[in-house]
């Protein structure tokens, strides 16, 4: 009897031993279908855009002289205000003959540098103060011999500053054809300002350096490199395949790639990490739209 029940106690530690290693079977097979994200790849252009920066200056800065020594009588404007042709901007009594003297705008601007006040003594030799034409704006930027071949006259390029979100147009002036001292070379651009921007803020222009079109684009993510290359993993029947590929042009976001994949096809841009050639793979669904 006692030999029938130990019989029957190796027989069920067996068939336990049997079901615990049937389990890490399926635990492993289990384990080795990676969660990734992907994207699918795209065609189109890709460029490299290189940044150029430089202040803004006015365009015309004209002064306001007075024909006479005399006495300011009133003052019609204070500084910031715009102003037109011919509109008044000072009332003064002329030291020499009494009379009125009346101070006009000579053109469209905003005023600037003015210090005078009722009572104080005009000069015939300082400006009274500036009118400065703000509708539109000039800019120098200072580039090497090469990056001057990307600039011509008539050019248009998109301008902008640090704290505001506008974007206006700068139009290539002049490229100067001699180096200065720094042997940099001087490109002027005139901006448009209808954005109303102020004198001398540091403004960006961003000009296309390269470009390519047509191209295989996937995320700069989903490229992978090793000591053999580039590759991505390709999806395919929820299995990753390693696809070798060559950067043709890598920017921050996309990269333009030459190689066995075509648009529409599924690359992993996630999850890289842990996953080699003939894995399984499955979609973090709220990364991936489909």
């Amino acid at each position: 009897m006692k030999k029938v029940v130990s019989l029957l106690i190796v027989m069920m530690m067996v068939l336990i031993a049997c079901n615990d290693d049937n389990g890490s079977e399926e635990q492993v097979e289990e384990d080795q279908t990676v969660a990734v994200e992907a994207e699918q790849v795209e065609e189109g252009d890709l460029t490299i855009n290189q940044s150029f920066y430089g202040r803004t200056e006015p365009v015309s800065v004209t002064p306001v002289m007075a024909p006479a020594v005399g006495e300011v009588d009133e003052v019609h404007v204070s500084v910031g205000d715009s102003v037109e042709e011919d509109d008044v901007l000072i009332t003064m009594i002329s030291m020499e003959n009494g009379m009125e003297v009346e101070l006009t705008a000579d053109e469209d601007g905003r005023i600037a540098d003015l210090e005078l006040e009722e009572g104080d003594i005009t000069s015939t030799e300082e400006p009274a103060m500036l009118i400065v034409d703000l509708a539109e704006l000039d800019m120098t930027v200072e580039v090497t011999a090469l990056r001057s071949e990307l600039f011509e006259v008539d050019d248009e390029f998109d301008v902008t500053i640090s704290d505001d979100d506008e974007v206006q147009t700068a139009t290539v002036e002049n490229v100067s054809v001699l180096p200065g001292e720094t042997g940099m070379y001087e490109v002027s651009l005139s901006i448009d300002n209808e954005a109303d921007w102020k004198v001398g803020v540091v403004a960006r222009i961003d000009v296309a350096e390269e470009t390519l079109t047509d191209a295989l684009l996937i995320p700069t993510q989903a490229l992978n490199e090793d000591d053999e290359g580039y590759f991505v993993y390709r999806i395919e029947d929820d299995v990753a395949e390693r696809v070798d590929v060559e950067a043709e042009l890598i920017q921050s976001d996309y990269t333009a790639i030459d190689g066995d994949v075509e648009v529409d096809e599924w690359v992993v841009t996630s999850g890289q990490l842990t996953l080699d050639d003939g894995d399984s793979v499955e979609f973090q669904e709220e990364d991936v739209e489909s």
